[in-house]
């Protein structure tokens, strides 16, 4: 029925999107990506150099425990002769014979993943732990792990043979990593 002085009028509706608010839609993802994708390489970056560090402090510790368990010093040695990436190419935990690190492989870790270094700081070239697992060295060592454009790591090693990452703000500048 109608009403007096209305026109009688059949109201449409109207599905989708207009093409205003398609737009709208598009600069609102395109500024979130523009903002989350510089983070997210950031947090991939991070992610890599402490997955790496933590499987040389693997490494550390089951040549350690290996040491222990045998009765026998073990040693962790670089696979490849880059001077530049020590440990770069891999490393391995062997058994240590007759004082040089020449001795049955115990286990083999792969290359490094991307950019990243990883060297001992002075003039050791390995790593060596006594039968009671302790560092077979006068002194305590060093390694950085490095990563262009991210902060990298220091595994310091005390001469009790417990390892231990350190960041760059590290309280002890000692235990600081040394990466350009």
């Amino acid at each position: 029925m109608k009403t007096p002085g209305r026109p009688y009028c059949r109201t449409q509706r109207t599905r989708g999107f207009t093409l205003i608010e398609l737009m709208i839609g598009l600069v609102i993802v395109g500024v979130g990506l523009t903002i989350a994708v510089p983070s997210f390489q950031g947090m991939t970056a991070r992610n890599r150099i402490a997955t790496q560090v933590n499987e040389f402090l693997v490494s550390i510790n089951l040549a350690r425990s290996e040491a222990s368990r045998r009765g026998s010093n073990v040693c962790v040695r670089a696979v490849g002769t880059n001077t530049a990436d020590q440990f770069g190419d891999g490393w391995q935990v062997v058994s240590v014979n007759n004082g040089n690190c020449t001795g049955n492989v115990i286990r083999s870790f792969d290359a490094l993943a991307g950019e990243s270094t990883l060297d001992i700081v002075g003039s050791v070239t390995e790593i060596q732990f006594s039968a009671l697992g302790a560092l077979d060295s006068p002194t305590p060592i060093s390694v950085d792990l490095c990563h262009p454009e991210q902060d990298g790591r220091r595994v310091y090693i005390n001469l009790v043979g417990r390892s231990k990452s350190h960041r760059p703000d590290d309280a002890d500048s000692s235990r600081r990593p040394e990466c350009s």
